[in-house]
């Protein structure tokens, strides 16, 4: 089975691997806010893989996605509500009861494998979930070659 695997510049993937595996054992301690990136559910299927990614309260013009080499980066600002709500809480005298949502910006990016077909991904948007199809390049058959006699 081919992986979709995360990019993070200047971590070694072993140990990123070993907490994402630790954490979902016994969870991270810390609440919601404390995620930098939005949730991602990566599928293989036959033809294609499948990225879903969260993405609430952003927008389709809020997102852009970049394909270099065999890296894909999803990416967006911080929303423009966020950057609002923190003006008007230095305004106000506001004391937080729970304060878990984010519209901070963030970068997300995936090493591809080598099988995909980076010029023919589609992306769609509905309901703050961004789905990314990328198809993979169809296996060669083996090719039989008849001998000619002289």
């Amino acid at each position: 089975m081919t992986r979709v695997a995360t990019y993070r510049p200047g971590r070694v993937n072993v140990f990123d691997e070993m907490d994402r595996m630790m954490e979902s054992m016994i969870g991270s301690g810390s609440s919601a806010k404390a995620s930098r990136y939005p949730a991602v559910d990566a599928v293989e299927k036959e033809g294609s893989f499948e990225l879903s990614i969260e993405l609430p309260g952003y927008g389709k013009d809020d997102v852009e996605i970049k394909v270099d080499n065999n890296l894909l980066t999803v990416s967006a600002a911080e929303l423009k509500d966020a950057k609002d709500e923190k003006k008007e809480e230095k305004k106000e005298s506001v004391r937080y009861i729970m304060h878990e949502r984010s519209g901070r910006s963030f970068t997300r990016t995936f090493v591809l494998p080598k099988d995909v077909d980076k010029e023919n991904i589609e992306a769609s948007f509905e309901n703050g979930l961004l789905t990314l199809n990328i198809p993979k390049v169809p296996k060669a058959e083996p090719k039989k070659i008849d001998i000619k006699v002289k």
